[in-house]
């Protein structure tokens, strides 16, 4: 056989085979397969009813639009089985895109709240000092003549002239001299009641103020000062001057008052539903307004026990109640001043490990609180969600939600139709015993029957 014969002949076999092959796979089913595989589709995707696009309790037995033109949705059985919860609603990956709804996962995370206020600059209780006369007489010199004048430890405030003053100290003079004349004789009781009269008198110049230096100058000296120097007891400010220069001053009169503000108290308001999360020893950043970068670190030292308010319209009578923490804060330049307003940012700890949702997930009817859950398949569900504290721009949900969910955050279509959210908030609480569909509510304000 040549070679060309033998190629003419594989050809021709290898055209026969393809032909039978070609011929098997394509011939028609018969009638029987073709309704058994029409019966398996329909079986597999049977149409039970159609309902609203926006109004997932809107449903009709047949297509049908909604009062918008919108085509009514198919449910399919299995479809239906997968829509157990009240309210769910599925909405396909096209429409999704276009009305911009964006979900975020539920995760665990630590919680912090910045508590706001505003603190007011106030003298520490025990460095306030009140200078007052405690014997009768007139101001020989005053060497402080104005108020809010700088004054030292121990430095002289004024010269007080006494008359009594004078005779006090010329009668401890008469008790030193009688107790050295006594010193020698041979009688205890002589020598006892001279060491007697001695003490009283030194005893009476430290009632009306005279320090143990001045004593001891009268001692060394012999000689009754005409004037006593009044001075001050710390260093400070002297806040107030009731004095002038040749007053006559009766004993018990308020001469000066000096506070040392090396060291401040700062109180600030924390409103009530505030208080849970605010502890001693809280650090806190405090800052004058004028200079938000001067910051001052401080903790809070007390917390008062009980309540006060802030009046904002005296004539409603309209009260916020407050509590008042205090802060001490060290001043040694005296930048801080007395009266001075600081704002106040406590940073507080409201959960370690909260399971939390962004807080524009949350939609609050004013009855609950609800989200909506994001099934990742199409599928919307409102879920109603316990909520506790909120931190900043998160929520956290002590009951609703799990870890590892996702809720929307921008739910357009919800905001859209706000029957359609009322009502899958009240499928939320009334369920239907039957497991039936769920009576048709109205759209818009424009009933929808169902079957029409």
């Amino acid at each position: 056989m040549s070679r060309g014969l033998k190629n003419v002949l594989i050809l021709v076999i290898g055209l026969a085979i393809g032909g039978t092959a070609v011929f098997y796979y394509t011939r028609p089913a018969p009638p029987e397969k073709k309704e058994e595989a029409k019966a398996e589709a329909k079986k597999e995707r049977k149409i039970i009813y159609y309902r609203s696009p926006m109004n997932p309790e809107a449903t009709s037995p047949v297509p049908m639009k909604d009062p918008m033109g919108m085509d009514y949705v198919p449910v399919y059985e299995d479809g239906a089985q997968r829509q157990t919860a009240p309210g769910a609603i599925t909405i396909s990956p096209e429409r999704i895109q276009k009305i911009g709804v964006k979900s975020e996962e539920v995760r665990r995370r630590p919680l912090t709240r910045l508590v706001r206020t505003v603190g007011r600059v106030e003298p520490v209780e025990d460095r306030v000092f009140v200078m007052s006369a405690k014997v009768s007489g007139w101001v020989e010199k005053l060497y402080v003549s104005r108020t809010d004048q700088m004054v030292g430890k121990d430095e002289k405030l004024l010269e007080l002239y006494s008359p009594d003053l004078v005779s006090a100290q010329e009668e401890y003079l008469i008790a030193l001299r009688s107790l050295e004349r006594t010193k020698e004789s041979p009688y205890p009781d002589v020598r006892k009641g001279s060491e007697d009269l001695l003490n009283a008198a030194r005893q009476r110049l430290k009632y009306w103020g005279i320090s143990d230096d001045q004593i001891k100058r009268l001692e060394d000296t012999g000689v009754a000062a005409r004037t006593m120097s009044i001075r001050s007891p710390a260093q400070g400010s002297v806040t107030e001057k009731m004095v002038i220069e040749g007053q006559k001053i009766e004993a018990g009169e308020t001469l000066f008052k000096v506070i040392d503000h090396s060291r401040v108290w700062v109180y600030g308001e924390i409103y009530e539903y505030e208080m849970p999360y605010i502890k001693l020893g809280q650090k806190a950043a405090l800052s004058p307004s004028y200079s938000p970068a001067e910051v001052y670190e401080g903790k809070i030292e007390h917390i008062y026990t009980h309540l006060g308010s802030i009046r904002y319209a005296p004539e409603e009578g309209t009260e916020i109640r407050t509590a008042k923490v205090r802060f001490e804060l060290p001043n040694p330049e005296h930048r801080l001043k007395l009266g001075m307003y600081l704002n106040v940012e406590i940073a507080v700890d409201v959960a370690r490990a909260a399971i939390a949702v962004p807080d524009s997930a949350v939609i609050d009817t004013g009855i609950r609180q609800v989200v909506i859950v994001d099934k990742r398949d199409g599928t919307f569900e409102p879920r109603g969600v316990e909520v506790g504290a909120k931190a900043g721009e998160w929520y956290q949900i002590l009951k609703g939600v799990k870890e590892g969910e996702w809720v929307v955050t921008s739910a357009n279509f919800l905001v859209d139709s706000e029957s359609n959210l009322q009502a899958a908030i009240r499928g939320l609480g009334h369920g239907h015993a039957d497991g039936g569909s769920p009576p048709a509510q109205s759209f818009r304000g424009k009933p929808v029957h169902e079957g029409h």
